[in-house]
């Protein structure tokens, strides 16, 4: 069950490239990154390419072929309107429904798809609001170089997702799956100071997209679309939507009526450059929209540019001590690991960081959550990035992602 307290914690020792409008972005990324290359490689295991290219491939494993004119040919959609609020009660049972919402949400480019989220409904009493993941973009390089996804991308039959495999906990929820395209890790509010390729203003809105996710879920509630009281609501996301999950599982609790609930952050537990992360959320526009989403304490962080991923987990953790949040997260996690050069990189810092340090960086975070009884965490060895959304949800257990079993005794990822 993914509700029983299993696994304390205990600290251990052991997009896309057309957006580019010049080739001169990407050559001189890349000279100053083979520059880095150079002096770092006896340091790391991973380099400065090799990190570029683990991100690169991430983002493009959500991709798929689908433009602006093509989504709603592709998949069933359903958009809001003041007459039309796209009841769950009239979509098919276990498939894909995409919903529209419109207002101030959207997607990263002017040319991008509408954003969307997708629903699969299943029993009315238990919901999975699953928020997807898809890279980051936080400043001009990284969305030149495409670190980030930028269409509405539906997930297809796979991990969690899989309505098919017995072995799958979550196979007759209703799951509510937060598309992402804002490349802002579900917390923007801006538009920037530079364009896409076609001139207009970059502008992400990925704070109002998952609101309109969590408003819809509240009215089919309100609406007796979904039970007024849900046995069971799991907040769960994996990579930008890890960190989707950890910053939206307030409001998720708060606003959603239910008999049980947990949140489950998958490969994301927020290792990043000393002093990058405040000057990050203060330019993704966060702190815009953050008054009543955070305590006064960390709004005031916010506006203060020091507010870090741990000062917000700190506060939701401690303020729902009968929610079980439950990390799962690899010990030596390479994309994970990749941005966190990325972003020292970007920001003029130092980029070094070999996995064993990056693994002592892991520990020393959920050795903070750790004060509270109700964190748990699943920890993997290997680099894999993400399970939940991937077949490897199934065979993971503490050895390693494809484990399954053989060489554990412990319990496997699917029984956790």
């Amino acid at each position: 069950s993914p509700y029983i307290y299993t696994h304390q914690y205990t600290p251990h020792l052991s997009t896309y490239a057309d957006s580019i409008n010049s080739p001169v972005h990407l050559m001189i990324y890349m000279f100053f990154t083979s520059i880095i290359a150079a002096l770092i490689v006896p340091a790391l295991s991973l380099t400065p390419q090799d990190a570029h290219s683990f991100i690169r491939e991430d983002v493009l494993s959500y991709g798929a072929d689908i433009t602006s004119s093509s989504l709603c040919s592709s998949y069933a959609c359903c958009n809001i309107s003041q007459s039309e609020s796209c009841s769950i009660s009239t979509m098919p049972k276990d498939e894909s429904t995409l919903v529209l919402p419109g207002g101030d949400t959207r997607c990263i480019f002017s040319y991008s798809t509408p954003f969307a989220f997708q629903v699969i409904p299943g029993v009315t009493d238990k919901v999975l609001l699953y928020f997807q993941g898809g890279g980051a973009c936080w400043d001009e390089g990284s969305t030149r170089a495409g670190l980030c996804t930028t269409d509405s991308s539906p997930q297809g039959p796979s991990g969690v997702f899989d309505r098919s495999n017995e072995e799958n906990a979550f196979r007759d929820y209703t799951i509510v799956h937060v598309l992402y395209c804002s490349g802002d890790i579900f917390g923007g509010n801006v538009v920037r100071d530079y364009d896409d390729k076609d001139g207009v203003p970059v502008t992400q809105k990925g704070f109002n997209n998952a609101q309109s996710a969590l408003d819809w879920i509240v009215l089919q509630q309100s609406t007796g679309a979904l039970d007024s009281t849900l046995s069971s609501l799991v907040v769960m996301g994996c990579s930008a939507g890890s960190i989707g999950a950890q910053l939206w599982a307030n409001e998720a609790v708060k606003n959603i009526k239910w008999s049980q609930a947990a949140v489950i952050p998958d490969s994301y537990a927020g290792v990043f450059p000393e002093g990058s992360q405040g000057p990050l959320i203060y330019e993704y526009g966060m702190c815009t929209v953050a008054k009543g989403f955070i305590n006064d304490e960390n709004y005031a962080k916010c506006l203060d540019e020091t507010l870090t991923l741990q000062d917000i987990n700190a506060e939701f953790i401690a303020a729902n001590p009968d929610v079980p949040f439950s990390f799962i997260q690899s010990k030596t996690d390479a994309v994970q690991i990749s941005f966190y050069m990325s972003v020292a990189f970007s920001m003029n810092m130092s980029p070094l960081i070999s996995p064993a340090e990056f693994y002592s960086d892991v520990n020393d975070i959920f050795e903070g959550y750790n004060v509270n009884k109700n964190f748990l965490t699943y920890l993997v060895d290997g680099d894999q990035h993400c399970f939940t959304p991937l077949n490897v949800y199934y065979s993971a257990d503490a050895i390693s992602a494809t484990d399954n079993g053989e060489t554990s005794t412990q319990q496997l990822m699917k029984e956790w």
